[in-house]
């Protein structure tokens, strides 16, 4: 099968990537033989519709599955219209070890969230000012959302 695993760099020891459409590398795996190709996802910058690019190239690719963090609605409707299977629940690992993983059925179809015994590959860390959480306010920590790093300094 031919397996696209968002990726951070063009080998199978590079880091993944959790989102579809803006990850800068997507790994074309034969998921039988290994044989691995990098293709540079030329629509990570776009202002819009890179999930929508991103599920194009994946046809025009001839992917079968891709294997990611997660998908936005209008990549996944893109992806179905394709025929491609989704995967999706890709934690921080390289792309060697979430192909292993995606061999020994470590991960399930879209929106069925990780199989049982779920992948090895560590959820993804909490990126400084991104979620919910204690935001960097004012002169000091503050009781921000974490999004945009407002809320009232503390010193």
């Amino acid at each position: 099968m031919k397996l696209c695993i968002t990726a951070a760099g063009n080998t199978l020891s590079a880091p993944t990537d959790s989102a579809f459409g803006r990850a800068p590398w997507f790994m074309l795996v034969d998921t039988d033989s290994g044989a691995a190709e990098a293709l540079a996802n030329s629509s990570a910058d776009a202002v819009q519709g890179a999930g929508i690019a991103a599920a194009q190239l994946m046809a025009e690719h001839k992917v079968e599955a891709v294997l990611t963090g997660r998908l936005g609605p209008k990549a996944q409707a893109a992806l179905a219209a394709a025929g491609v299977a989704m995967h999706e629940g890709l934690g921080r690992c390289t792309v060697g070890e979430a192909l292993a993983q995606f061999r020994a059925g470590q991960y399930s179809a879209a929106g069925a969230g990780p199989a049982a015994g779920a992948a090895a590959c560590a959820a993804p860390a909490a990126v400084a000012g991104q979620g919910p959480g204690r935001g960097m306010g004012g002169g000091g920590r503050g009781q921000g959302c974490g999004r945009c790093g407002g809320g009232r300094g503390r010193r």
